[in-house]
C-alpha cells in the first residue's frame, strides 16, 4: 500500500510505471494484451506497475478516476486473456487499493525473466509473433537491437550471482596452508653427501690411512659416492644441480606443493555453456607454480625398463595451463559445460603450487575470471590464501 500511494500521488509515467483512467473492459483486450506485454518485454529489473483510476496530467498533478465497486473486473477475467494470447507465460496480480477515498486498480507485473514475451496467436489486429516493448512511457515493436539487449538481460537474470567459486567442496573464499620452513633439494643433500665422501678422503690422506670399502654393489644400481674416484666426485660435484635437476622439480612438485582444485558451482537453473577459468597468481618470493606434473626420476634396472604407452599422457592433458608473466602466474582451463545444481572442479589434475620459507607469514590474493558462451560478461572474483 505504502509504495502504491507512493507511485500515484509523486512518480511519472516511466518504462515501469503506467497510468490508465479506466479499467480494460472486454472491448479493451487488446490494449490489455500489448500494456501488459510491452512492460514485461521492458529489460529493467524488478517490479512494473499500470495503476488503474488515475490520469497522469502534463503538469505532473494526478487526476483521481475511482474505480465503481461494484464495476471491479477480477483476476482471474485478465488472467484468461492474458494466458490465451502470450507466450511464455508472464507473472502478474490485479487488485484494488483505496487512497484518498478512491478505489484504484493495480497491476503488479514481474519478474518477468524470460523475455521475449509475443503473440502466440492472432487476436484483432495484433498476429501471431508481434511483439512490442515499453520505452519511457511509450510502446514500440521490438526490434533486432531489442532482442540482444533481451537475450543479455536474460541471460543475466540466470546466472547473475548464481555462479559461486571457492577452494573446497565448501567453496571457501579464503583458505589457511601450512608454508615449507624449510627445504632441502635433493640436489643439495647430494651435494652434502659428496662433499663429506671428500672431506673423509682428504683426512685419510693427512693420517695416512685408506679406507677400503669391501661392499657388493648392484651393477643395475647408481655407482656409490663412495666407489667414486676422487676426480669423478669432483666433476660430481661441480654438475650436482644438473644431475639432480629433474629429483628437485619432482621434490617441488610432488612432495612439498600443496595441491589445489578450484570448485565451481551454478546454483542457476540453466547449464553454463563452453566455459573456462583464467587466475592470476602473484609471482612473489616464495612462490613456486608448476606448469606441469614431473615424474620421480628412476634410477638403476627401473630406468632401463620402458615406460607403459601414454603413461604420462593424461596427467599431461588434464593438468591446467600454467604461463609465466612478469608478475604473474597465469593459469587456464577448459571446463566445458557447467551442469546447474551440482560442483564441478576446474582442473582434472590438481594444481601444484609450493610455498616456501619467504612466503610463510602472508596472504595471497588469487584473481580469477569465468568465461562462457551464454555468459553476457566474465564474472570475477578473487580467493586468497593464508600461508602460516
Amino acid at each position: 500500500m505504502g509504495n502504491i500511494e507512493w507511485l500515484v500521488k509523486y512518480e511519472r509515467e516511466g518504462t515501469n510505471l503506467d497510468f490508465k483512467r479506466e479499467q480494460y473492459q472486454k472491448e479493451k483486450n487488446k490494449d490489455l494484451i500489448k500494456d501488459i506485454m510491452s512492460m514485461a518485454n521492458a529489460p529493467i529489473d524488478g517490479k512494473k506497475y499500470i495503476i488503474v483510476g488515475v490520469k497522469d496530467k502534463p503538469d505532473g498533478t494526478k487526476e483521481f478516476h475511482p474505480i465503481p465497486r461494484e464495476s471491479v473486473i477480477d483476476q482471474a477475467t485478465y488472467e484468461q486473456v492474458i494466458r490465451e494470447n502470450i507466450e511464455p507465460a508472464i507473472e502478474f496480480s490485479y487488485s484494488t487499493v483505496e487512497i484518498d477515498g478512491n478505489l484504484l486498480g493495480v497491476f503488479e507485473i514481474g519478474p518477468c525473466n524470460n523475455p521475449p514475451y509475443m503473440m502466440k496467436k492472432d487476436f484483432q489486429s495484433l498476429k501471431k509473433g508481434d511483439c512490442y516493448i515499453r520505452r519511457g512511457s511509450q510502446q514500440d515493436r521490438l526490434t533486432r537491437r531489442d532482442l540482444d539487449e533481451l537475450l543479455v538481460f536474460r541471460s543475466n537474470y540466470y546466472f547473475n550471482g548464481k555462479i559461486s567459486v571457492g577452494f573446497n567442496n565448501k567453496l571457501e573464499k579464503k583458505i589457511i596452508i601450512e608454508g615449507n620452513k624449510e627445504i632441502r633439494f635433493p640436489s643439495d643433500l647430494a651435494k652434502e653427501r659428496i662433499e663429506t665422501e671428500l672431506n673423509r678422503r682428504e683426512k685419510e690422506l693427512e693420517v695416512g690411512t685408506v679406507h677400503a670399502d669391501s661392499r657388493i654393489f648392484n651393477p643395475f644400481q647408481a655407482t656409490p659416492y663412495e666407489k667414486r674416484s676422487t676426480e669423478t666426485l669432483k666433476e660430481n660435484l661441480k654438475n650436482v644441480k644438473k644431475t639432480y635437476n629433474e629429483d628437485d622439480w619432482y621434490y617441488i612438485g610432488e612432495e612439498i606443493s600443496d595441491k589445489f582444485n578450484i570448485i565451481l558451482r551454478n546454483d542457476g537453473d540453466k547449464y553454463l555453456e563452453d566455459v573456462s577459468i583464467r587466475i592470476k597468481i602473484p609471482r612473489e618470493a616464495g612462490i613456486i607454480v608448476m606448469d606441469r606434473i614431473h615424474e620421480k626420476p628412476l634410477s638403476g634396472i627401473q630406468a632401463l625398463v620402458p615406460p607403459p604407452p601414454n603413461a604420462t599422457l593424461t596427467t599431461v592433458i588434464h593438468y591446467p595451463s600454467v604461463e609465466t608473466e612478469e608478475h604473474y602466474y597465469v593459469v587456464e582451463e577448459n571446463i566445458g559445460a557447467l551442469k546447474h545444481q551440482q560442483n564441478t572442479e576446474a582442473f582434472g589434475e590438481e594444481l601444484r603450487v609450493s610455498f616456501g620459507p619467504r612466503a610463510c607469514r602472508k596472504i595471497f590474493s588469487w584473481e580469477y575470471t569465468i568465461y562462457a558462451k551464454n555468459l553476457p560478461k566474465p564474472i570475477n572474483g578473487e580467493l586468497k590464501i593464508e600461508v602460516v
